[in-house]
């Protein structure tokens, strides 16, 4: 067995995907979820533990433990394959690489290395005579050494990164390609991308840093804050600040907490709320909003109270609310960021003003009410349009009319305008729902396609009889049956993976729909006898009802000879035929 098959086989995929999606249990093997791939409110994700794969039939997305994580993480392969390893305690030799290590996945790995060596060197620098200007800065907001620690925060000088990076072994080409640092665009030479700065680590989900953001800490100094430039490990619309400290604290109270800035998310940690994240320097995308589906259901999101603030609570909602999370929203008295409020008043008045946050639609009905004038008609007409393509943001026409209802009363609106603010969002949802494939196989079918795959006594005992009797019949089972027969000839541990790729795409979509559908009860070895009876009982009547039509054509030519052996072949089958019928014509998936 290759290192790949003994880590799939040492992994239960249910324990991984229930890292990131909340499973129930449907069956004995069975478990079903919302999707993380795409928006969806009724789950059509299923996870079976026999066959250790996934698939989603609202997407099409599919494949096993592996897939999921490259999935979901954004990883090649081998880093798939190695995170897996680590992850469950599981040794990697040196000799792991082989064909799985491509060039990507060395890319991505020396880039890895120049992460680490980048924080051990900004960290060294923080404690250095060169870091006084941070340490003085990290003192004067107040900030604890064990939160320094924590959130590894260092110090990155003028130079010395480039010079540390050379001894190392890497080239000038890996060291602009991880981001950290710049190539002159005048003249040659390289440069250190972050100079003079306040260093913070970014991880992506797993806790492995993948780039950096530097503060200023000189009067004049631009940006404020200045972030890695996207890499072949890096992409800011995928990455969300804290998310690998806060997603258990998240899973557990199925809330998080959606601040600006990094400062944000360590003032609130150290205060003890520990479900805080933030984006990383970029506004929030469809897929931030995904990833916190994953770990989610609702959002406090509190941004600054300034202007921009405000609009960009407006733009990260929008986001959010398409992605069917629901959204509360925090602003925080006297213009406090959350770092100084939990400074000044402290975890616990956080965590209360957190728990008394309105939801996003009574906070915008309220916003709407003190920017316009809702005891004129002018005034009503202008909140209507604002708040209007906001209430649209949500997936449901239902919701969209029981929410507009609960805004226009909080405006103020009177009888009949509310009753026809009503009406504007009383259509159906318009977005299309996937369409599911209609199962064309019949119910001994269903039951011996499971049975085949989820037991290799049942495959040792009916197989051959089962691939006859539906090729016989040209079933619309018959090609995966032959494969089924195909796989396990080859390989006596059959793989559903192998199996696979000995189907087409809609016999492939057919039989995954069927065997992660949930439909009717787990088959037994039993339930299988008796569904190979039906089937030969169907050939027993086909090739009876030709040979009466044999006799009869024998009738009309006269043919007395023929006639004869066909009576005698009718009779013999008749007794047989009979005798199953009576044994039981239906078969039952739960016997025993």
């Amino acid at each position: 067995m290759d290192f790949a098959a003994h880590v799939k086989s040492s992994v239960d995929i249910i324990g991984v995907v229930g890292e990131s999606v909340r499973l129930r249990k449907q069956g004995s093997v069975r478990f079903v979820g919302l999707c993380p791939f795409h928006t969806e409110k009724t789950p059509s994700f299923s996870v079976h533990q026999g066959l250790q794969i996934f698939k989603c039939f609202g997407c099409g997305k599919g494949g096993d433990v592996f897939n999921f994580v490259m999935e979901t993480q954004g990883l090649t392969f081998y880093e798939a394959l190695v995170s897996l390893a680590e992850h469950h305690g599981i040794p990697v030799p040196a000799s792991a690489g082989g064909s799985f290590n491509d060039a990507e996945s060395r890319v991505r790995e020396s880039l890895d290395r120049m992460h680490e060596k980048a924080q051990a060197w900004f960290r060294e620098q923080l404690t250095s005579g060169a870091g006084t200007c941070a340490r003085e800065y990290i003192r004067a907001r107040g900030l604890s050494p064990e939160a320094e620690e924590r959130f590894g925060l260092g110090y990155a000088p003028a130079r010395g990164l480039i010079d540390r990076f050379g001894r190392e072994g890497f080239s000038p080409e890996a060291m602009v390609a991880s981001g950290l640092v710049g190539k002159q665009t005048e003249g040659e030479g390289f440069y250190d991308r972050f100079r003079d700065r306040l260093t913070f680590p970014l991880h992506n989900e797993t806790g492995k840093i993948i780039a950096f953001a530097g503060r200023a800490l000189r009067e004049g100094q631009q940006p404020k804050y200045l972030n890695s430039p996207e890499t072949a490990i890096y992409k800011k619309q995928n990455v969300l600040y804290n998310l690998h400290r806060a997603r258990e604290t998240m899973r557990q109270e199925r809330s998080a907490v959606l601040v600006e800035g990094y400062m944000d998310v360590i003032g609130a940690d150290e205060a003890g709320v520990r479900n805080v994240i933030a984006s990383c320097g970029t506004a929030l995308t469809e897929q931030h909003a995904r990833t916190l589906r994953r770990h989610v259901d609702a959002l406090v999101v509190n941004f600054d109270p300034d202007t921009a603030g405000q609009e960009a609570v407006h733009r990260s909602i929008e986001v959010l609310i398409r992605e069917g999370l629901w959204v509360r929203v925090l602003r925080l008295p006297d213009g406090l960021d959350p770092y100084d409020y939990c400074r000044q008043e402290g975890g616990e008045s956080y965590r209360q003003k957190l728990a008394e946050a309105p939801s996003y639609f009574d906070w915008l009905a309220d916003h709407a009410r003190k920017r316009f004038d809702t005891k004129t008609s002018e005034g009503q007409s202008q909140a209507i349009e604002f708040v209007e393509p906001k209430i649209r943001w949500m997936p449901k026409g239902f919701e969209r009319a029981l929410r507009a209802e609960d805004v226009g009363h909080r405006m103020g609106l009177n009888r009949m305008l509310l009753s026809k603010f009503v009406q504007l969002f009383t259509e159906s949802n318009s977005r299309a729902k996937p369409i599911a494939p209609q199962t064309r196989f019949s119910e001994s079918e269903r039951i011996l396609l499971r049975l085949m795959v989820e037991s290799p006594d049942a495959r040792e005992e009916l197989l051959p009889d089962v691939v006859d009797l539906t090729t016989k019949q040209e079933l619309p089972s018959r090609k995966i049956f032959e494969a089924i027969e195909s796989v396990g000839k080859q390989d006596s541990s059959f793989q559903y993976a192998a199996l696979e790729g000995r189907l087409d795409g809609a016999e492939r979509l057919l039989f995954d729909k069927l065997l992660l559908g949930g439909e009717g009860p787990e088959p037994s070895i039993e339930s299988g006898r008796s569904a190979v009876a039906a089937l030969r009982l169907e050939v027993d009547k086909r090739d009876y009802q030709a040979v009466l039509s044999e006799i009869g054509r024998a009738e009309k030519a006269g043919d007395n000879v023929k006639l004869l052996d066909l009576l005698r072949r009718k009779k013999a089958m008749a007794a047989p035929m009979f005798e199953r019928a009576h044994r039981g014509r239906t078969p039952s998936a739960g016997a025993s």
